[in-house]
């Protein structure tokens, strides 16, 4: 663990009124630590230990049923398959996961959960808008993200935000990850870059939505600094511009893949 915080002193900010929020965003990239955070998590505010410093206790019967995977009180929005197989974020979901949020909890808390939040469309996030400000009583939300500016602006201000890498040391994956995003970044911004170079790293290193999220902003932080310098600033002001088109395509749903060929060759 990280010195800067611990699972425990976030559970009693929250249970002891802390923190105002009801709904929070867990920033940090998907994976088992993002998982195992928010399973101890969810087991720390349902726990009912007498003693606050002991939560999560892991003997108490809330927590043995997170640990079974069995516990009424824990909601995950679910996905619609699609008939070629591919999982998304639908309306009807987000309709289903708040009218079950809407039936209270059995026990301390019912927790909301939903998974890669910033893969949500633009309409699927604005369905949860107001249960995301009016909650029910006793129910706190947690949308897990790689990426918090891929939701909107609306959603992020009705959350607090909990980063990840303030709890749990980054693992070899998250390393490798975040350095190959950076190289296809810095390859993206050398004016002798060619579309083929390009194609073949994002095929080679961005693996999800998340990655391009991430990506786009690699290379907007770029271009600011660039600006920065004097460098081109109109240029640099246009493809800012063009990757914000990109990043509302791709939460439009648009295949991320496609996205980035086309913030290519939009911007030489």
């Amino acid at each position: 663990m990280r010195s800067e915080g611990t699972v425990n002193g976030l559970i009693r900010n929250i249970t002891e009124g802390a923190r105002a929020a009801h709904a929070f965003i867990l920033e940090g990239r998907a994976g088992d630590a993002r998982d195992s955070f928010i399973k101890s998590l969810a087991s720390g505010l349902e726990c009912t230990a007498d003693d606050p410093l002991t939560r999560p206790c892991g003997c108490c019967p809330s927590c043995r049923q997170i640990a079974a995977g069995s516990c009424m009180d824990i909601v995950r929005m679910a996905k619609t398959v699609s008939k070629s197989g591919n999982a998304s974020y639908r309306t009807e979901d987000a309709a289903d996961f708040t009218e079950r949020l809407g039936m209270g909890a059995y026990g301390r808390f019912l927790i909301g959960i939903i998974d890669d939040a910033d893969s949500m469309s633009e309409v699927v996030q604005n369905k949860l808008l107001k249960t995301l400000e009016e909650p029910a009583d006793s129910t706190l939300l947690i949308l897990a993200a790689a990426n918090r500016d891929a939701l909107l602006e609306t959603v992020r201000s009705r959350c607090s935000i909990i980063r990840l890498s303030e709890y749990t040391d980054p693992d070899e994956d998250e390393i490798r990850s975040a350095a190959a995003i950076e190289e296809t970044a810095e390859l993206f911004m050398k004016a002798d870059c060619r579309f083929y170079e390009f194609r073949a790293a994002v095929d080679k290193h961005i693996k999800s939505k998340t990655d391009a999220f991430g990506l786009l902003d690699e290379i907007e932080d770029a271009a600011a600094a660039r600006m920065k310098d004097g460098r081109s600033p109109a240029g640099m002001a246009e493809l800012i511009g063009l990757a914000e088109t990109v990043r509302s395509d791709m939460m439009r749903e648009m295949n991320y893949g496609r996205a980035l060929r086309r913030l290519f060759l939009e911007s030489r």
